[in-house]
């Protein structure tokens, strides 16, 4: 796989099996749209890959390292196997806040 839309559908996917974390899509809306519209929450650049994300729990850095171990064995093999991998919490669930005790 080196295409980039081949890339950032398989990168949604492998986000997607990550407990605690769900792609947040530069539109609206989530559950409902397409893998397509979800691989909009990653940005492929030269030498960085970003990726915004909605938590659904805490603590962040295991939340992270799940997500970069899920997205590595993707990564492999293509130009971007040597990338920063940037994990932009862009919004923190209730829920999240509700399960680390938190209000």
């Amino acid at each position: 796989m080196s295409a980039p839309v081949e890339l950032l559908d398989a990168l949604a996917a492998a986000l997607e099996a990550v407990p605690g974390v769900r792609p947040m899509p530069s539109l609206t809306g989530g559950a409902w749209l397409p893998r397509a519209l979800r691989a909009s929450a990653i940005e492929l650049g030269a030498d960085l890959i970003e990726i915004r994300v909605v938590a659904t729990e805490l603590p962040l850095r295991p939340l992270a390292d799940r997500v970069a171990a899920a997205l590595a064995p993707v990564l492999a093999g293509t130009a971007w196997a040597g990338a920063t991998v940037r994990l932009v919490v862009a919004e923190l669930a209730a829920d999240a806040l509700e399960e680390a005790h938190m209000t």
